[in-house]
């Protein structure tokens, strides 16, 4: 570690002492006594300055040094060489640089060596320290072990246990601190709304809100955090409500009112509100960027997408490998695939989506030669492939009514137990009602678990196609009994 390899501090170099004064050069004016006197105190100064530099220094030693014992599992700390024992302050500094769980462990045990108490501020950076490692047993029991606990104690303890996904611990460690008459600050409240969100526990996470209205704990962070929370439940009107009401907005605010309603199919007011974003004189971020791209691709507003490609282009906004694929996935879903090929060949590094975005591009615009050709090159590249790039595959081999290829792909979906998926089974049954194969369709239709929409249209249009009236009428009753 480069804190625990600091220099140590230069020796002072040793001057030979000054001549005496020859008699004549003493000097009794009194402006000259004065500047002598003057240039005494400045002495004095320089001396209390150095010596505070060098004590200083020699705690900036002891921290490092403990920081190295810790991190090193065979340091003794006990050593002869080790320095005294450092303050709350140092072993907090030194918390928070830790890059080992075996580092916290350590000066953890200095901890309890050195000070009588661990106190709150020690206390908190230890927990807070034990989550950044996944250990919440650890942390749990130094909150457990705290006599007396501050706002950021709770928050602290919330935290770890949200980050690890138990979000009923979170929900229960919060009524503790009700019911201990601790007051919850605007960070608590972040963490409760994220935790909220991410359970779709909207009736608790509205409570959280009134808590905040009634606090007036309102601010850009806080607000944020409610929007965010009001969308991943679904209610975009309360999420669009809270953002209307920010009195200050950031970029991270903008994007997350952007990808709301790109989430939730409104593309049109996404853009509406990039561009309300820009005029107002704020820089989107390449995430920013993502979602406008996204709803371009949603509401095929292709002279909008390519706006945002010349300024990407003019490096206007950053450039990454999810702005590339988010530019792949829009010049795909306006069927310009050679556009969309011509930024994919550009990339210098693709993902996963952007191999994916390219072959059902290539498929959607009836290409389905290039999409099984991309993706054998794909494969050779040891690319992961996921449910979407089987979709695209899917809809190629449909697109090139070929049966052989889409008979090979269905048995390495069932013998990866990808069938239950629904997704691709309704992709299956139009593949094989595509491919005139409708005693297969009818077959995976009956097994699939969950049917959508795609599959019983794919099924009915395949059995009107031949003539079977009957049989689609049946399947059209079948469908209505089930909604």
């Amino acid at each position: 570690m480069l804190l625990c390899c600091s220099p140590s501090p230069p020796r002072v170099q040793a001057f030979s002492p000054l001549p005496p004064l020859h008699p004549s050069c003493v000097l009794s004016s009194s402006g000259e006594q004065g500047r002598s006197k003057k240039s005494k105190q400045q002495r004095v100064k320089a001396q209390f300055f150095h010596a505070k530099v060098r004590s200083l220094r020699a705690q900036s030693h002891q921290v490092d040094g403990y920081c190295s014992a810790a991190e090193d599992p065979g340091g003794n700390l006990a050593g002869s060489a080790a320095p005294s024992l450092p303050d709350a302050e140092a072993l907090a500094s030194c918390l928070r640089s830790c890059g080992s769980l075996a580092g916290v462990r350590g000066v953890h045990a200095v901890a309890l060596r050195s000070l009588g108490s661990l106190g709150i501020f020690v206390s908190n950076n230890l927990i807070s320290a034990y989550s950044r490692f996944d250990e919440v047993l650890d942390a749990r029991k130094v909150f457990d072990e705290m006599p007396e606990r501050s706002v950021v104690s709770w928050t602290a303890m919330m935290n770890g246990y949200r980050e690890r996904g138990h979000h009923g611990e979170v929900r229960r460690l919060f009524l503790d601190m009700v019911a201990s008459g601790a007051q919850g600050n605007g960070l608590t409240f972040v963490c409760l709304l994220k935790s909220c969100g991410q359970r779709r526990h909207a009736s608790l996470g509205r409570q959280v809100h009134c808590c905040i209205v009634k606090g007036a704990w309102s601010n850009m962070i806080v607000d944020s955090a409610v929007a965010h929370f009001y969308a991943q439940c679904g209610d975009v009107t309360s999420a669009s409500a809270t953002f209307d009401r920010m009195v200050s907005r950031d970029v991270v605010s903008w994007t997350t009112m952007i990808t709301v309603y790109v989430q939730h199919g409104h593309g049109d007011k996404a853009l509406r509100v990039f561009s309300a974003m820009v005029s107002e004189g704020f820089h989107p971020n390449e995430f920013t960027v993502c979602s406008a791209l996204k709803a371009c691709a949603e509401e095929k507003a292709l002279r909008y997408g390519k706006q945002l490609h010349g300024a990407v282009v003019k490096k206007l906004y950053k450039e990454d490998i999810h702005v590339g694929s988010a530019l792949v996935t829009m010049y795909a879903r306006c069927s310009e695939v050679f556009d969309a090929q011509a930024v994919f060949d550009r990339m210098p590094r693709r993902n996963t989506i952007t191999w994916t975005s390219m072959i059902s591009g290539y498929a959607q615009s009836g290409y389905g030669e290039k999409a099984i050709m991309l993706f054998r090159k794909m494969k050779m590249r040891r690319v992961f492939v996921n449910n979407l790039t089987i979709v695209g595959l899917l809809s190629a081999c449909g697109s090139m009514q070929s049966v052989y290829l889409g008979k090979e792909l269905h048995a390495q979906i069932i013998k990866n137990s990808l069938e239950d998926n629904l997704q691709i089974g309704s992709t299956l049954v139009w593949f094989y009602s595509k491919c005139g194969q409708h005693t297969y369709a009818a077959r995976i239709l009956e097994a699939m678990p969950d049917r959508d929409a795609v599959a019983w249209t794919a099924m009915i249009s395949g059995y009107n196609s031949l003539g079977h009236n009957v049989e689609a009428l049946k399947l059209l009753d079948e469908m209505y009994g089930m909604v």
